[in-house]
């Protein structure tokens, strides 16, 4: 009985971190191009700051540039979360990826990346933080499938 107990708690555990997270595993089919961003978000005093970044992050609305539609697919917190220094900048790796059929006829390229960096930069701004964009790769596939 007492190993059930065990097992209740750690399930309600794991629903109560994905009800938080909105972790789920419903595919959605992206398309063909994207970005890898390299933030960088210096301020922060608090664990609580670190997860308010990531969920306004995820949260933005679809970022529209010129006949493209871009969204947040990925994001990986900082791994030295835990000893937050406001004059210490938080490394976070974004994944931005265009949705299906909206993806620029032109491809990805600096015109695009530009608006992505400030969209992103304005994003963290707006919550009270420093942000800068360390390195933005563009990334092109034959087909992209995340979770959500």
């Amino acid at each position: 009985m007492r190993q059930l107990k065990w097992v209740f708690i750690c399930l309600l555990v794991l629903f109560a971190v994905s009800f938080v997270f909105q972790i789920g595993c419903t595919p959605q089919a992206m398309g063909k191009t994207g970005f890898d961003v390299k933030l960088s978000v210096t301020g922060m005093t608090r664990v609580t700051s670190v997860f308010g970044v990531m969920r306004s992050l995820q949260k933005t609305d679809a970022l529209v540039i010129d006949d493209a539609v871009y969204k947040v697919t990925k994001l990986e917190a900082p791994l030295n979360g835990w000893h937050l220094d406001p004059d210490e900048p938080q490394n976070f790796t974004v994944e931005v990826w265009a949705l299906r059929g909206s993806d620029p006829a032109q491809g990805a390229n600096e015109a695009i990346s530009d608006r992505v960096k400030a969209a992103l930069i304005k994003t963290v701004e707006d919550l009270g933080f420093q942000a800068s964009v360390e390195s933005i790769e563009p990334r092109k596939v034959a087909h992209k499938l995340v979770t959500n």
